[in-house]
């Protein structure tokens, strides 16, 4: 199956330090990539290791540069596609950064697997610019198993980051739904997907969430969130999402999890000024 990939996300930098970001060699192997090789003056855009999907090799070619502008061909198991990368400067002196890429193959049990990886790759470079902690990157050569892990600092208490894993409005920020929490266990802990059914089962603020996820069709899985504060750096996250059996892999909920993280800590470090990334894939 292919698909098209859309994403757009708001960055709170210059427009021309974001376009460097996105195309100077030292700066992609911080945020992007394991392995870089990029002389745009020579058309070459290359990127590889094990930040990137398939990057056993570089497969980037046919690359054109513009100010504000790149794009590239990626060959992804043998299928052709393409990518088109656009920096503008909004009318308040900030930036928006948009992704196209098409056609996109899926991998994996998650359809959206592409999407979050640009959805990272995004998030980390609106991060990068704007002198934040990077996300960590995934490692698309590890195999996930049972079990999906997501991290994150986030520049706040523990406090602060626990109390918007239980406020619903809160919630619809960085995670788009319409939610309903009940703040004890056995309480409802649902969003406005069609997930069915799911309960807290763990409560202790503010270092503990776990409740209940429901997919129809399959055994109920169990998402921890455990905080730990880190004096002069804030607090870290880390998510467990596990329980998955019987060959359902983990690996497209490891990327979706780490892509809301990034979306829960710009949201609480920028404020009311943060936007929720627009993303689709058809």
């Amino acid at each position: 199956m292919a698909d098209k990939v859309f994403v757009k996300a708001m960055v709170f930098a210059p427009a021309p330090a974001v376009y460097r970001a996105m195309t100077n060699g030292p700066s992609l192997g911080t945020w992007f990539a394991e392995h870089v090789d990029v002389r745009l003056e020579d058309g070459r855009f290359e990127f590889w290791g094990r930040h990137t999907p398939f990057g056993d090799v570089p497969r980037q070619t046919n690359v054109a540069a513009a100010p504000g502008r790149l794009r590239f061909d990626w060959e992804i198991e043998g299928m052709p596609t393409a990518v088109e990368m656009a920096v503008r400067r909004t009318g308040s002196g900030d930036t928006t950064v948009s992704v196209v890429h098409e056609p996109v193959p899926f991998w994996g049990f998650d359809k959206a697997s592409m999407n979050d990886f640009w959805g990272i790759a995004v998030g980390n470079l609106a991060n990068f610019t704007e002198g934040r902690t990077l996300a960590p990157r995934p490692d698309y050569t590890a195999e996930c198993g049972e079990t999906a892990f997501a991290s994150i600092v986030i520049d706040t208490s523990a406090d602060v980051v626990f109390a918007a894993l239980l406020d619903p409005l809160a919630i619809d920020r960085w995670l788009p739904s319409d939610s309903v929490v009940e703040p004890w266990e056995g309480g409802r802990y649902e969003f406005g997907w069609d997930h069915g059914p799911m309960t807290v089962v763990g409560l202790d603020a503010p270092h503990r969430l776990a409740y209940t996820w429901h997919n129809e069709g399959w055994p109920d899985t169990l998402v921890s969130w455990e905080l730990t504060e880190q004096p002069g750096e804030g607090t870290r996250i880390d998510l467990r999402h596990s329980g998955f059996v019987d060959g359902r892999p983990s690996d497209g909920y490891q990327l979706g999890w780490q892509n809301l993280l990034i979306s829960l800590q710009r949201m609480l470090e920028i404020g009311q000024r943060w936007q929720a990334p627009q993303w689709r894939h058809r």
